[in-house]
């Protein structure tokens, strides 16, 4: 096996990895009325969403250390990184009774979905429109940041409903799963999301600008 491929193995995997965990999650819908169920597939969920999301920071970092970038990685990875985000987010919008203990409401409310995945159209289409120019528009450190934060989000929440944190006997894991800072970090992650649909609009912006006296 050539060892410049194994950043693309990688991200199949997380693909294959984040579709298993995606038929977990279709059962959530039919468990509503049974709490030792949701449990269950959840604590299975959480691992292999955890597992996947790794996978993603981890094949970046081997590609950019030993210089194995390939166009097709370029290509995939973000199609994958979405398709792990957007589709453990509708999974979690479908099963609207999962809700945190003093019922704040849905955690994951379908505006927020379309929300996430207008970014992600938007950011695809300008980095589309910048690149035919010839220009570079590589990801941005807010960008990274926001995908952090939505990975965490959606681990937390199956996470909690799974009991993650007793099954690790980690009792101050238990604070990121308190309705308080749900609530927090969705608030948050809506902050980031739409923040960084906005720098990535300026950037683009800017370098289109300079680009289009010369054109």
């Amino acid at each position: 096996m050539n060892s410049a491929q194994i950043p693309n193995l990688l991200t199949f995997a997380r693909f294959g990895l984040a579709l298993v965990s995606f038929v977990f999650l279709h059962q959530l819908t039919g468990a509503g009325d049974n709490p030792a169920k949701m449990e269950s597939i959840c604590f299975a969920a959480f691992w292999l969403y955890l597992i996947a999301v790794v996978t993603d920071f981890l094949d970046g970092l081997i590609a950019r250390r030993y210089g194995w970038v390939s166009a097709l990685g370029r290509v995939a990875d973000p199609v994958v990184d979405k398709v792990l985000i957007l589709g453990g987010m509708m999974f979690l919008a479908a099963a609207p009774f999962l809700t945190t203990p003093e019922d704040y409401g849905p955690v994951m409310p379908v505006w927020f979905v379309v929300l996430v995945m207008t970014r992600e159209f938007l950011v695809t289409a300008l980095r589309g429109l910048v690149e035919s120019k010839g220009m570079s528009f590589a990801a941005e450190p807010v960008g990274k940041w926001k995908m952090v934060a939505q990975s965490a989000y959606v681990l937390i929440l199956i996470g909690r409903v799974g009991m993650i944190p007793e099954f690790l006997h980690i009792p101050p894991l238990r604070l990121v799963c308190e309705p308080g800072f749900v609530v927090f970090l969705f608030w948050a992650v809506v902050g980031m999301t739409i923040w960084s649909g906005i720098d990535y609009s300026i950037r683009a912006a800017r370098m289109l600008s300079k680009e289009s006296p010369s054109s």
